[in-house]
């Protein structure tokens, strides 16, 4: 008889846990919502770098990048808010981590970025040219190391809980 019971008691403990385990729709809506926050930072950062290639007016890059930084640091608090999902946190830290490396690349090589194209074109130099260049490089290999980190985590994270990525397309930066 004791043996039943705990028995009965193993299965019981057994079927609860995986009843407790989360279901692939809502790892999907988890991602769906990490996604979003990637999305509009996204958005606001294709919209900075825009004023470069569109040669907009030192007004005009100026709005856009203040509103990369209000957005570069909404997304960092709204992923730093975000819960746990299932005890596993390797997503949500790369989803972290790539928020912050977008909001120092917003304080730092974006805003030098700036400050060299809001000066007037006389004043430009070899060097200031020389450096602008150099900035578009770092934040390329910055963006393609977070990016890959976070693409990699995403599909480990699909995997696990059995949903599909889907593919987008987004502009190059």
């Amino acid at each position: 008889m004791k043996n039943l019971k705990l028995f009965t008691l193993a299965v019981a403990a057994s079927a609860i846990l995986f009843a407790c385990k989360p279901t692939a729709e809502e790892a999907r809506k988890y991602n769906d919502d990490l996604i979003a926050i990637e999305k509009t930072l996204s958005e606001k950062e294709n919209a900075f770098i825009a004023t470069f290639a569109d040669d907009k007016t030192v007004e005009e890059k100026n709005a856009a990048y203040s509103d990369l930084v209000k957005q570069a640091n909404e997304s960092v608090s709204s992923a730093e808010k975000m819960p746990v999902f299932d005890n596993s946190t390797a997503y949500l830290d790369a989803a972290k981590e790539y928020f912050a490396t977008i909001k120092g690349l917003t304080n730092n090589e974006y805003k030098q970025m700036l400050d060299l194209a809001s000066k007037k074109q006389e004043e430009v130099t070899e060097d200031d040219e020389a450096k602008y260049n150099s900035l578009i490089k770092t934040i390329q290999e910055k963006s393609d190391v977070i990016l890959n980190k976070i693409q990699s985590e995403q599909l480990i994270f699909a995997t696990k809980y059995n949903f599909k990525v889907e593919e987008t397309t987004t502009e190059t930066k």
